[in-house]
């Protein structure tokens, strides 16, 4: 079902914010979920049902198997998430076995589906049909058959053929698996043959995917964790473009990637503004943390060498769940962890650190209202549930802690922010791989230009499917310009901070002007 844009864009523009104020975080789980405390291990935001707000999955260990929270805010006004968990076919599901979750469109009828990994129990994955209400149908019997351990799960184009196919990093002992979109939303697995497998064990607990070295095809960085550490990570190289067919060659141990023994979150993110994707990866049982310079051509520089200090100053128990999000909308990418060991007189559940420039990052955990005593959990998950256009931070506990969800501030800050909806064309409305640009036009940071990638990273165990997020800082207006999934390029100029923007690739609104093929 095709939304309108009206719908889209529910969330018009609102007013900027005035006067600037300390950037805290407030725990509202309790009166916005409920109190839930199902045992989770993962969390990832959509809006399935189309009304602009985003919805709340959540994958459990308990007897719930999965819990679905419907957002309320619009129509409402009001803050409230809903439990809809009766909406999702729970047929095929193993209860307590949930993991990680991937949202896509990848049946072109302009809602976001849905593939839940879970453990190797003998389970297979589910792959979950959106009929545009938000009701679910199980349709992995006859698509994906997957019966691995489906540690971190992503959708993209990885073979350009305009739809969606499905990457699984597996926990193991199953291999790593592409399973590639044919006719009728047919799945064929073809990872041995096209080197997506290794020979050494499968411990992937992070994956990271972009076009890393500018070719136009998707690359793939997996970070892997075990006990006694000693697996390798993989830098799969896609040669899609450089040899006509799909295949990939391992080039972690030549590109300066490779020297971490346990590794959990990774994800490309331009950290330096100059349109490349970086690396930034977390180190598990208090290993190393590390953002890797992308020098071109798949060539990095780990940022510790240039700033001659670690990445983090506290690398806290055992950091599992990571994003890089700017959670404080001066425009640069900051960097959050997730602490899963639970150890007593340790303030470790969450670290955060701002980005202070040229790779300099200091702890704001205490000031920014996230410190506590270590619960539990593997992955959080950040999204704007209440449309003020600040990101706000979903943590999921794994033990008997109920889940948390901190509401963000920054919107009363002072500074400026952009969030745009894409829809991209039928074969990718959820605009997976999409790059857009925004090139600051006043303030203090005119003339710099922010690059964001649209639902890539599916960095521990979510992909979560989201508005291109940017914070402006002091700036009122920024050119924007988008980079389709299938080459088609469309810029909009003047555009004004504070607002979310519906930008629809088959729409040519007031202002927009498309370079290239349309699709």
């Amino acid at each position: 079902m095709r939304k309108t844009a009206a719908v889209l864009a529910f969330a018009a523009l609102i007013a900027g914010p005035t006067g600037a104020q300390a950037q805290t975080f407030t725990d509202e789980a309790a009166t916005v979920l409920g109190g839930v405390n199902v045992s989770s291990r993962s969390g990832s935001f959509a809006d399935i049902d189309g009304d602009g707000d985003l919805d709340l999955l959540i994958q459990t260990t308990g007897s719930s198997s999965r819990l679905l929270m419907r957002n309320d805010l619009i129509p409402g006004g009001t803050l409230a998430f809903t439990n809809i968990s009766g909406n999702l076919d729970t047929a095929d599901f193993d209860p307590g076995n949930g993991w990680s979750a991937a949202w896509g469109d990848y049946d072109g009828d302009y809602d976001l589906d849905v593939f839940l990994g879970n453990t190797n129990s003998g389970d297979t994955g589910d792959l979950l049909q959106n009929d545009g209400t938000g009701v679910f149908t199980d349709v992995s019997p006859s698509t994906i058959p997957d019966p691995g351990f489906a540690q971190c799960v992503a959708w993209s184009d990885i073979d350009n053929d305009q739809d969606l196919d499905l990457l699984i990093a597996m926990e193991g002992p199953e291999e790593h698996e592409i399973y590639l979109q044919g006719p009728a939303g047919t799945f064929t697995p073809v990872g041995a043959s096209v080197g997506f497998q290794v020979p050494f064990g499968t411990k992937a607990y992070g994956l990271a995917i972009g076009d890393t070295d500018g070719d136009g095809d998707m690359d793939v960085y997996m970070s892997t964790c075990r006990s006694g550490g000693n697996i390798r990570n993989n830098f799969f190289e896609n040669q899609l473009i450089e040899t006509g067919s799909l295949s990939f060659i391992d080039i972690a141990d030549s590109n300066g990637t490779q020297n971490l023994d346990n590794s959990y979150g990774s994800e490309f993110h331009d950290f330096d503004n100059d349109g490349d994707l970086d690396l930034f990866m977390t180190g598990a049982d208090r290993e190393k943390c590390k953002i890797w310079r992308n020098d071109g051509n798949n060539m990095f520089t780990d940022v510790d060498t240039i700033t001659g200090h670690d990445l983090i100053s506290d690398v806290a128990g055992d950091l599992n769940g990571s994003r890089a999000v700017d959670y404080d909308n001066d425009g640069d990418l900051d960097l959050y962890f997730h602490d899963h060991l639970i150890a007593a007189g340790r303030n470790n559940a969450r670290k955060l650190y701002r980005n202070d420039g040229n790779w300099e990052f200091t702890d704001v955990t205490l000031v920014s209202g996230l410190s506590a005593s270590n619960e539990d959990g593997y992955d959080s998950a950040w999204g704007d549930v209440d449309l003020d256009g600040d990101m706000d931070l979903l943590f999921p506990n794994f033990g008997s802690f109920p889940e948390r969800l901190f509401i963000n501030d920054a919107d009363s800050n002072g500074n400026g922010w952009l969030q745009v909806r894409l829809v991209g064309p039928a074969w990718n409305t959820s605009a997976i791989g999409a790059r857009v640009s925004a090139t600051i036009l006043d303030g203090s940071l005119a003339g710099t230009t922010l690059w964001r990638e649209a639902n890539t990273n599916a960095g521990t165990f979510n992909q979560s499917a989201l508005p291109v997020h940017f914070g402006l800082g002091d700036a009122t207006q920024v050119d924007l310009r988008v980079y389709w999934p299938g080459g088609t390029q469309g810029t909009l100029y003047g555009v004004s901070a504070n607002q979310y923007l519906t930008l629809d690739v088959l729409t040519v609104p007031a202002g927009l002007t498309f370079l290239g093929t349309a699709p």
